[in-house]
């Protein structure tokens, strides 16, 4: 049986902090202007933050929340309860509860912010994993394949028509497979027709072939990436990372 997405982001949630904790001073590459303190007072604040949406079921304004501890000492014991927080508040409720959410699809379930607490965990701990890992210790654990294809799910039906439209963004066409090796995950993408996506492998311009995890990372700019595969069209593939985020 496939974990749960809650259950994956408290994993998550410990490991980033474990990380975080090696070196707070450590600036995380990926994420710019920040260091692991500073990633840990963000992810902390998101935690609060999704749990307050939720319990209200209105928007809510992070500026009203109160702020991360600015001393050490006291911003892994905040972060573990702002994660304990929102693991509570969404363990509880009922999935198809109503409320507030960004999705672009008008998606307002309350299990839609499951996978978005479950995906951002994900990516910010293999973040802090990773920036660790630049002085020769551990290299960050893949994402959760489970995680992983939510995620995937995620970008292309919420966030890639958005990339695809945004003023500026030229020469990007062609169709994009993601097809991925370790799991029943495959993605038919026409930017052509405004990202559009099919869960499907099809012919394509370029396929990129690889873990479920090595997919997500690449969608969000993570890398670089050595395992991943591209196939096809290489101009396909330079106009594509004018849209990854």
């Amino acid at each position: 049986m496939e974990p749960s997405l809650l259950s994956v982001a408290e994993v998550d949630g410990r490991q980033l902090l474990a990380a975080a904790e090696i070196d707070w001073s450590h600036p995380v590459p990926h994420c710019p202007g920040w260091d692991s303190a500073g990633l840990v007072r963000h992810t902390g604040e998101i935690f609060m933050w999704m749990a307050a949406v939720v319990t209200s079921g209105d928007r809510v304004s992070r500026r009203t929340l109160a702020a991360p501890p600015e001393t050490l000492d006291a911003l892994g014991p905040w972060y573990l309860a702002s994660l304990d927080r929102v693991l509570a508040v969404l363990g509880s409720i009922d999935p198809d509860q109503l409320t507030w959410t960004f999705s672009s699809t008008g998606d307002q379930r309350a299990g839609w912010w499951c996978r978005r607490l479950a995906v951002e965990v994900a990516i910010h701990r293999w973040d802090v994993e990773h920036a660790i890992g630049t002085d020769g210790l551990t290299a960050p654990g893949p994402v959760d394949g489970t995680v992983a294809a939510a995620g995937i799910e995620e970008f292309v039906i919420e966030f890639l028509p958005g990339l695809v439209a945004q003023e500026g963004v030229e020469g990007v066409g062609g169709t994009l497979c993601l097809l991925a090796t370790d799991g029943p995950v495959g993605w038919r993408i026409d930017l052509d027709r405004g990202g559009q996506a099919a869960p499907e492998h099809d012919q394509a311009d370029i396929t990129v072939r690889g873990t479920r995890s090595d997919l997500l990372l690449w969608l969000t700019n993570r890398g670089p990436l050595p395992a991943l595969e591209i196939i096809g069209d290489p101009s396909v593939a330079e106009a594509w990372y004018q849209l990854r985020r």
